[in-house]
């Protein structure tokens, strides 16, 4: 229902020219937007709800009247003056219904994206840390969970009264408190359960083979890391260049493509992480739900390793338009 009636409410703003206004406004002050899509799925998840094939499709229609459209790589080659009506597509951890569906409509509208992967079957074993979490929750019980936590010493305070939804976005954002070295040894303890109790978590990523398969012409691929790690706390320099050099090198050597570009996981970074991105890449993503400043982008070499995305997960087009108009963030003030 509360969806229903955002999605009139949007449309009718949209009918009064009020995104258009946002729209004048942004692109005179030169701030382009680059969106971010994770899942495309034509089933609903309640734990992680995806964007239907049909709205994603109709969100690039959307965006076609209004944008250019461009490959990423164009807001390094191409001047300010030419990218002032554009904005790029982009696609965080490389999942198998990128290629089932996403990547089809993209090649039907003439719309090329970019896709940010963990190179899969190395050392997340097919799929990502926060997808264990996700099959916990779908495939046991509350009480299950929760002893499950208990006798591991995780004090995240859960109740029984919370949703499927919350109750993932509680322990994984309680995990995302941890290193590495402490979040595997509960992800393994989890992975080994699943074994003993013959529950099998599926492979999601695109395999290495899926992704050479994709056209260049379509679809640029760049790293976003080896295993999903959150690099705020990390200290250990030898595992933070492990992760950014590795996945850039594994990818580079097994498709035969060049990655210059990489973006943090949950939007992270730290000092030490920062320093690692920029020894092996010419930029990167770390911040959400903000337009690229192509002035800066142009003239401030810092910023080219601090760009920020939409993260996209609304349920119309015209909503969509106004979230990479800056509407959302005026009204939280």
């Amino acid at each position: 229902m509360m969806n229903g009636v955002k999605e009139l409410l949007f449309k009718l703003l949209y009918k009064l020219r009020l995104g258009h206004i946002l729209l004048l406004k942004n692109r005179k002050s030169g701030m382009v937007p680059v969106l971010v899509f994770h899942k495309i799925i034509p089933e609903y998840d309640p734990i992680w709800p995806g964007i239907h094939p049909k709205l994603f499709e109709e969100i690039i229609i959307f965006l076609k009247k209004h944008y250019r459209i461009l490959p990423l790589g164009k807001l390094k080659t191409s001047s300010a003056k030419d990218l002032k009506d554009a904005c790029f597509i982009t696609f965080d951890d490389g999942y198998k219904d990128y290629l089932d569906y996403a990547y089809p409509i993209l090649k039907r509208q003439n719309v090329h994206s970019t896709i940010f992967v963990l190179p899969p079957d190395y050392s997340n074993q097919g799929h990502i840390w926060t997808s264990v979490i996700i099959f916990f929750v779908r495939h046991y019980s509350f009480i299950e969970i929760n002893n499950f936590l208990r006798e591991n010493n995780c004090n995240v305070e859960l109740s029984e009264d919370l949703n499927d939804f919350h109750l993932n976005l509680k322990i994984t954002k309680y995990l995302c408190g941890f290193t590495h070295k402490v979040r595997n040894v509960i992800i393994e303890k989890l992975l080994k359960k699943f074994r003993s109790d013959n529950r099998i978590i599926q492979h999601e990523l695109l395999t290495m083979q899926e992704l050479q398969s994709l056209d260049s012409s379509w679809c640029a691929i760049e790293s976003h890391s080896l295993t999903h790690p959150g690099f705020k706390l990390e200290t250990d320099e030898s595992f933070i260049e492990h992760e950014v050099k590795e996945s850039k090198v594994l990818l580079e050597n097994t498709i035969n493509i060049k990655v210059t570009s990489f973006a943090f996981p949950f939007a992270q970074t730290s000092a030490p992480a920062l320093a690692m991105v920029k020894k092996y890449y010419t930029m990167c993503f770390s911040k959400i739900n903000e337009p690229v400043n192509l002035e800066k982008f142009k003239t401030d070499k810092e910023y080219l390793f601090d760009l920020p995305r939409y993260n996209v997960h609304h349920s119309s087009a015209e909503e969509v338009f106004f979230l990479i108009n800056g509407f959302h963030k005026r009204l939280k003030g």
